[in-house]
């Protein structure tokens, strides 16, 4: 009988323990984990809000993929769904078919979003190969923003 009970406790923990294991990321491929950050509709975009705080305050709309000679162009929209006004920051990363990435350092660039403004911004592949990008927006975290904030 205590043969047994040690036996069951011992499955027990064992099994918190494969279950505890399994909960943790067990795919790390964020690509395939779809979170309300993240839209993959269309099969060359992939838009990331790079905030929660964002979501349903900022929307990325209006993809566009097509060609300039052999290269690729892209463009979104950035709408501003409130009546607040945002810095924002983005950035484009190419990859090429193979989801590969093939622009290098990509760098952000910062603006400015008014209350109900819409504002494209359009990148080109920098080589033949670029095939998708990836366009995140985000709040910039520096002491810039807290100091315009606390003005108004």
């Amino acid at each position: 009988m205590l043969k047994q009970k040690w036996l069951m406790g011992s499955m027990a923990i064992v099994a918190l323990f494969i279950g505890g294991c399994n909960s943790v990321n067990s795919n790390p491929n964020i690509r395939q984990h779809q979170q309300n950050t993240v839209n993959t509709e269309h099969p060359r975009m992939r838009l990331i809000l790079g905030s929660e705080d964002l979501v349903g305050h900022v929307a990325l709309v209006d993809v566009r993929v097509g060609t300039v000679g052999s290269l690729t162009r892209a463009e979104v929209t950035v709408q501003n769904l409130t009546n607040d006004r945002y810095t924002l920051e983005y950035m484009f990363r190419w990859e090429d078919k193979q989801g590969f990435s093939v622009n290098g350092n990509p760098v952000w660039s910062r603006f400015v979003l008014a209350p109900r403004e819409l504002k494209s911004f359009q990148t080109i592949g920098k080589i033949p190969d670029a095939y998708a990008a990836t366009i995140t927006v985000r709040l910039p975290d520096d002491i810039f923003i807290h100091q315009e904030k606390n003005k108004d």
